[in-house]
């Protein structure tokens, strides 16, 4: 019924770590996991207070400040934290929804959703253009996926100019630190439904194949919260499976995914149990919806609004309509190759 993991049947954390085996060594758990939820909102609230810092000193080099473009001023007409939360939230879901119009597999959604978070957690929510940005992690995550799509044919789809992408893609590498491995939750997920099946909990298959899209579309929710910067996929995985097996009255699956932490756990630890920390994600799942797409569009304008004020001139990057000139040399570098060339050079890129 599901991919094979593993070759032989084997205890569930077994299963989790043949699946898993690159995690602990990997950049994103090196250099993207943090060690709480507080962790990721210091990290969030540094990189906001050198935004404004940053804006300020451009607005010193080109001889701006003014009473109005104080400090105080810069950072009043900011977003705030919980603004870029929103914002930021509906980028995420959209960009799941993009993947899924274009039908794409969930590893790439993952992957894009999760390259987006960590690149505006280091640069910010007002430095880029959210849209282009957003559009480019995709572009990337589909590489990085191997289900390459070109930037013309991905773009066309989307609406959008490819300059605008390809001009952002060196910039989002950068920013990203060119740490580009993301391991999504829905392996460790099937490795678990794997242990499930070869006889480690009594489950139908019409009740497994009902929790497994729970726990998808609960894998899902979670992308949109900041859960990924703190939790291990695995774990991810099994919190997800435990609330839908709880959703589809499932309460041996429910007991296996409680239990399954304590199976090589000497009996004398058995009170640091994996169940806490599930019950520590759990609340998080409310938190995984797309904010109003009216709430959105006010916190979008109020976020130009600032760029334009205080950020200066947009760069080649920006879908704001303050980058003509630098539109018109991506576009002039653009025609100065045929369609096959780009095709050509950017499959070449990918070695």
């Amino acid at each position: 019924m599901f991919s094979r993991t593993v070759t032989t049947a084997a205890p569930a954390l077994h299963v989790l770590r043949d699946a898993m085996s690159n995690y602990p060594t990997s950049t994103q758990r090196t250099h993207w996991v943090y060690d709480s939820h507080a962790a990721v909102a210091a990290a969030r609230a540094e990189t906001r207070k050198e935004a404004l810092a940053n804006a300020l000193k451009a607005t010193v080099v080109v001889g701006q400040t003014t009473a109005s473009t104080s400090e105080a001023e810069i950072e009043k007409d900011a977003l705030t934290l919980e603004e870029e939360d929103e914002i930021l939230r509906y980028h995420e879901h959209k960009i799941q929804s993009i993947c899924a119009a274009f039908a794409l597999p969930r590893k790439v959604k993952s992957t894009a959703v999760m390259l987006f978070k960590r690149f505006i957690l280091r640069a910010g929510a007002g430095a880029y253009s959210l849209k282009i940005m957003m559009l480019t992690s995709i572009y990337v995550a589909c590489k990085v996926e191997e289900s390459y799509i070109s930037a013309d044919e991905f773009c066309k789809g989307v609406r959008e100019d490819p300059a605008r992408v390809l001009a952002a893609e060196v910039p989002f590498l950068a920013g990203l630190r060119f740490q580009l491995v993301c391991y999504s939750a829905v392996r460790p997920l099937d490795g678990f439904l794997r242990d499930i099946e070869d006889g480690s909990c009594a489950v139908s298959s019409k009740e497994l194949i009902a929790c497994r899209q729970k726990a998808l579309d609960g894998i899902d929710a979670l992308m949109l919260t900041d859960v990924p910067l703190v939790r291990p996929p695995g774990q991810i995985a099994l919190c997800a499976l435990r609330r839908a097996a709880r959703e589809e009255k499932v309460p041996v699956l429910v007991e296996y995914c409680e239990s399954i932490g304590e199976r090589d756990t000497p009996s004398e630890n058995k009170d640091s149990s994996l169940k806490k920390v599930l019950d520590e994600i759990d609340p998080y799942f409310e938190r995984g919806v797309a904010p109003e797409e009216a709430v959105v569009k006010e916190i979008d304008k109020k976020l130009k609004l600032w760029r334009a004020k205080h950020v200066g001139k947009a760069s080649a990057t920006d879908g704001d309509g303050d980058s003509k000139k630098a539109g018109r040399d991506a576009k002039r570098r653009k025609s100065e190759q045929t369609r096959e060339e780009m095709i050509a050079n950017e499959e070449a890129a990918l070695g």
